[in-house]
């Protein structure tokens, strides 16, 4: 599945730190892989390979990592990206946990492919901008400057293969001119994007290693034939108790 949230600008710092600032941090490169770009990052601003912290700063801050140049003047500029995160079923986490060398690498080939199709659906339908009075003019965009960060494990330890997707709330436009993203096609298509991720997960999984899934509920499967108590047993937050929320004094 696909989850989505919104990175806000009281929230921008910290998200900084935690995906390109702290090595031992959940998004950065300590207990996970580091960070690379996706999509026509490279193509757009240069950037190709692993995430450099100060490009990440600068994208999301909506400005030209090389030259520091504002890409644009967006007055109304409060957001600066989105996270886009892909989370394979459990099973599928299982089966790239527990498995050999060669069947997790073809799992996390699987991920990525499924996550690619999902962020070119996005890119394809969501990643426009807007122009004239109230924004009453639809502009085409070329594609998302977007970095990828690679998770094996929950923050519990369990096998969990998922990637934080961290898009720039900025997109070079038809016309060749930078400006920031319409975000509410993003979130129109945030289901369409999950389900298309799961189902193209399903496909690769299929061709790739001859798995069988159980039925499809709200657009996810698990393979046939994992035992549940196995998924169960590696479900350490979902078996935590819930926490009761904090009620503040008046």
């Amino acid at each position: 599945m696909m989850s989505l949230h919104r990175l806000g600008p009281l929230a921008e710092e910290y998200y900084l730190a935690q995906v390109a600032g702290g090595i031992e941090d959940y998004y950065s490169a300590g207990r996970e892989a580091p960070g690379r770009w996706l999509s026509q990052s490279a193509e757009l601003l240069g950037m190709d390979g692993t995430v450099d912290g100060d490009d990440l700063r600068a994208v999301l801050s909506g400005s030209d990592p090389g030259t520091g140049a504002s890409l644009h003047h967006a007055a109304n500029r409060s957001t600066p990206g989105w996270d886009l995160t892909f989370r394979s079923p459990k099973s599928v986490s299982l089966l790239w946990g527990l498995g050999d060398r060669d069947i997790a690498a073809q799992v996390t080939e699987a991920h990525q492919a499924a996550l690619v199709a999902a962020l070119g659906y996005l890119e394809r339908t969501a990643g426009f901008s807007r122009i004239g009075k109230n924004g009453a003019h639809r502009v085409e965009a070329t594609a998302f400057l977007a970095a990828g960060f690679d998770h094996r494990t929950s923050r519990d330890g369990d096998p969990h293969l998922h990637t934080h997707v961290l898009v720039s709330n900025s997109v070079r436009c038809a016309d060749g001119r930078w400006r920031t993203i319409d975000g509410k096609g993003i979130y129109r298509h945030k289901m369409a994007a999950s389900y298309l991720y799961d189902a193209e997960l399903r496909h690769q999984l299929t061709a790739r290693l001859g798995v069988d899934w159980e039925p499809v509920t709200k657009g996810v499967a698990e393979i046939v034939g994992l035992d549940p108590d196995l998924c169960r047993q590696f479900s350490k937050r979902r078996a935590a108790p819930a926490r009761r929320p904090t009620v503040e004094a008046r």
